[in-house]
């Protein structure tokens, strides 16, 4: 009874990693996708209208980042958009033709019961914690033609 209850606990906290892990990873896509659609929404406008342009880009990466799979309003609250030339300066306008950086920051909860805590305290990327709850700040970022 003893052995099956020592062993019993690391594999328990084992498989619990794994589903933390998994929906991580699933967070991970979902970021990278709304990158990618707010990129190509940026790019499309933002000669014509560089801050409607910005800001369509940020409510398209919004409403992906809101309609994921465990999606929620306090993690699509810490959702970030940055537009950058050469990836350094911020820049308030684009020329046709021009390249810039879109990066995307976006906080996925970490949600896993005992997990939570042991990849919140190992992750060595830019992390919140609010409250008893935990949040690993996520990036991608991509690169776009100003159409």
């Amino acid at each position: 009874m003893v052995d099956f209850l020592l062993s019993g606990v690391p594999v328990l906290i084992l498989l619990m990693a794994i589903l933390q892990l998994s929906l991580l990873w699933m967070g991970k896509g979902a970021v990278d996708t709304a990158a990618h659609l707010a990129a190509r929404k940026f790019a499309r406008n933002a000669r014509a209208d560089f801050q409607n342009a910005r800001q369509a880009a940020f409510l398209e990466a919004y409403r992906t980042c809101l309609e994921r799979p465990g999606g929620s309003l306090s993690s699509v609250a810490m959702t970030t958009l940055d537009i950058t030339r050469d990836g350094g300066g911020k820049t308030d306008r684009a020329a046709a033709g021009e390249a810039l950086c879109v990066r995307l920051t976006h906080g996925v909860e970490l949600i896993v019961p005992w997990v939570d805590r042991i990849l919140y305290l190992l992750s060595p990327g830019k992390k919140v914690q609010v409250g008893d709850r935990y949040y690993l700040m996520l990036q991608s970022a991509r690169w776009v033609t100003v159409e």
